[in-house]
């Protein structure tokens, strides 16, 4: 688990700096080279600025809920739904089969929606504890529904390829057939025709 988070952060460090980069030369800029060679310190300096940034917390307010709300939103979910990423197949080493994934499960994508959808409770604990009737009901409440409402279609997309794998498991998905090599019969996996009948 480790070296996949620390993979994950070098990755995103990398992709933040050629984003930078890209849209620096969009609007003829230099884009990031400020902080080490390139500019490629610049993400690990803003991850550093962020986390000593001073945290304000209104009077009057549940400092727990304060902190609970954004945590709720973060880290913990997204590593949780990396556990069920095939990254790759199961590969050999000294003799010892490995497969490149931490956990196999029979409804690894369920999992996936279920730590998606609870980002939703941070949005409400946000709101809930400023302490101001406002920020819950028109901006925690409002981000709420269309949280859910794009969670709605995003598992109403999923259906097709439960269907065509006939597996709610991320390996059965990735293995169905017609996956590697972008063959896929029109009538879909079950409809079969019959000679002779």
């Amino acid at each position: 688990m480790i070296a996949v988070f620390a993979f994950l952060v070098v990755a995103t460090l990398i992709t933040i700096w050629a984003e930078r980069r890209v849209i620096g030369r969009m609007q003829n800029r230099p884009g990031p080279n400020r902080a080490g060679p390139y500019g490629l310190l610049q993400s690990l300096m803003d991850g550093i600025k962020l986390a000593l940034k001073e945290d304000i917390v209104p009077r009057g307010v549940g400092h727990g809920a304060v902190l609970a709300g954004p945590g709720g939103r973060r880290h913990p979910r997204r590593f949780i739904s990396l556990a069920i990423i095939p990254f790759g197949p199961e590969v050999s080493i000294a003799g010892v089969h490995t497969p490149l994934q931490l956990s196999d499960l029979p409804v690894g994508v369920l999992l996936v929606l279920a730590m998606s959808s609870i980002g939703v409770y941070g949005i409400v604990l946000a709101g809930w504890s400023s302490a101001s009737p406002y920020a819950l009901s028109s901006a925690a409440l409002r981000s709420s529904a269309q949280v859910i409402s794009y969670e709605i279609a995003m598992g109403l997309s999923f259906v097709p390829v439960f269907l065509y794998a006939g597996s709610l498991s991320t390996t059965a998905i990735v293995n169905a057939p017609g996956a590697r090599h972008g063959v896929h019969d029109r009538r879909g996996p079950s409809c079969t025709t019959r000679r002779g009948t």
